[in-house]
């Protein structure tokens, strides 16, 4: 059995879809009635539970093998996987399968990279068997401003030409069912990328290409960019931890192109284009 976290998430509903054509027994965790319905659409049985209640969790993985491990972006991140880590050992899960983020390192620029180096220790020195995906920044984040280019035909910015390799989260998806339903393995880190780094102004361009209409990208300073965010939402620390990122991806410190998801599951990774053509009607003017 799979105990699958995050389920209904970027990462982890391309994932159930995935284990549900391999017909992979699995169960996921639900944090409200709506998260229990999509996944209970998908044909996979859901169990409540709480990543700020660890006692959940290890009852909600019990008579589980394998654990998918992901919770959204925040602060307490480290906190909360680690817990849950221990929780998989209580309930006799053997190989976690975890999504880290590539450069991981406690002394990391990035706020990701220090949250994930420390959840990273700590389930390599569990003595469960893992598989740690480490992928460049998701291909998703791009729709998150599609009201700015459907309105004005502007994509707002702080990455100036930094390129980074971005990923198709449903490529990190097809990693993590091969890890899940293949041959068990004791250790493994992946580094995931997209097939080439790419910067905003040439994503912008393709984003023109496949619409059929102008899309600029418009570089702003990193305070207004951390403004807009807040303004929209966003909790400070995890727009803190953004803006970090996209300075990374200024400064070509993401950039790194890796074939392991041809590697893993026999077929390249997503181009851009791709990405962007399976989401065309999203992006499209209404």
């Amino acid at each position: 059995m799979i105990f699958v976290t995050g389920a209904t998430g970027t990462v982890g509903s391309p994932l159930l879809a995935r284990l549900a054509e391999r017909e992979a027994p699995t169960r996921a965790l639900a944090h409200s009635p709506a998260g229990r319905e999509l996944i209970e659409r998908c044909g996979v049985e859901a169990v409540d539970g709480d990543y700020d209640r660890p006692e959940t969790l290890q009852a909600a993985m019990a008579g589980c093998e394998r654990l998918f491990l992901l919770s959204p972006p925040h602060p307490a991140q480290p906190t909360r996987e680690k817990a849950a880590i221990d929780a998989a050992q209580r309930a006799g899960v053997s190989h976690v399968v975890a999504v880290s983020v590539m450069g991981a390192d406690p002394a990391s620029p990035v706020a990701f990279g220090r949250w994930h180096a420390d959840i990273d220790e700590h389930l390599i020195s569990s003595g469960l068997g893992y598989t740690i995906l480490r992928p460049a920044g998701f291909m998703q984040v791009h729709l998150l401003p599609v009201h700015t280019i459907k309105g004005q035909g502007r994509w707002y910015g702080m990455t100036g030409d930094g390129a980074a390799a971005w990923i198709d989260a449903r490529d990190i998806a097809e990693v993590a069912a091969e890890a899940l339903t293949g041959p068990p393995r004791a250790a493994a880190v992946y580094d995931l990328t997209g097939p080439a780094a790419i910067s905003m102004p040439e994503a912008a361009t393709v984003v023109s290409e496949v619409i059929g209409r102008s899309v600029d990208y418009v570089d702003v300073p990193p305070d207004q960019f951390r403004a807009g965010m807040v303004g929209a939402g966003v909790p400070e620390l995890t727009a803190d931890a953004i803006v970090s990122l996209y300075r990374a991806v200024r400064a070509g410190h993401v950039a790194t192109v890796t074939d392991t998801v041809q590697q893993v599951t026999g077929r390249p990774a997503a181009t851009y284009r791709q990405f962007v053509e399976a989401h065309k009607e999203a992006l499209a003017s209404d």
